[in-house]
């Protein structure tokens, strides 16, 4: 799930107490994608396998671009949602996919755009450390989105206010459209025609009070 779909499941599945709900992720690294798992108090998580497998090829074209892989799996006619996250490091990709398309990739999938790969399960820890073009650090005066969006373009407050109402902004990918939308840690701010950034906040502040906040931009 997207950090969206993780916030609603967690809000729905919040109404069951009785139910024992983990995220977990397909890696090391980055929390953007989970996967839900739902067990009974009888069953120890330790003991849950989860139907995701990891799948790895090496490259020597550095141009393939994370769209080639997945237009190159959706080819196959795989369905979107039994793949996770494509995973480009330097010379060798990894595809997390659903264990039932595994040995249809590794089977099939055997060029992207004009380079041939052969993939292969990949039972060893993967780790990915997200890059960012760009970060900094800024005050607001508080955690509402006009406040946050404001200090991520370095513009005033009235022109986050418009860029809000005009529904130039997402928080995890869910449209928002009150300027007092409180961001928190981790949430992920996508501006119209600006790019991606995420927001890192531990609560500090200056000494005029003013919450201090880490701007990451993708």
């Amino acid at each position: 799930m997207d950090l969206r779909q993780q916030q609603l499941f967690m809000a729905q599945a919040n109404k069951y107490p009785d139910v024992n709900i983990k995220l977990v992720c397909g890696y090391e690294g980055d929390g953007e994608r989970m996967l839900a798992v739902l067990y009974p108090d009888y069953i120890s998580f330790g003991d849950i396998t989860a139907p995701v497998t990891v799948l790895r090829t090496k490259i020597s074209d550095r141009g393939i671009s994370h769209k080639d892989f997945l237009g190159a799996a959706m080819s196959l006619k795989i369905d979107r949602e039994y793949i996770g996250d494509i995973i480009l490091k330097e010379d060798e990709v990894f595809i997390i996919c659903h264990k039932n398309v595994a040995d249809i990739i590794i089977d099939e999938l055997m060029s992207v755009k004009h380079s041939s790969v052969s993939f292969e399960r990949w039972d060893k820890p993967v780790s990915f450390v997200k890059e960012y073009s760009e970060t900094r650090t800024s005050t607001v005066a508080s955690l509402r989105a006009d406040s946050v969006v404001a200090a991520v373009l370095n513009k005033s407050r009235s022109e986050a206010v418009k860029l809000i109402k005009q529904g130039n902004i997402k928080v995890n990918q869910m449209d928002i459209l009150h300027t007092d939308f409180e961001i928190f840690d981790n949430d992920v701010i996508s501006i119209r025609y600006y790019g991606k950034y995420k927001i890192f906040c531990d609560g500090a502040k200056s000494r005029k009070d003013r919450i201090f906040i880490n701007i990451a931009k993708y």
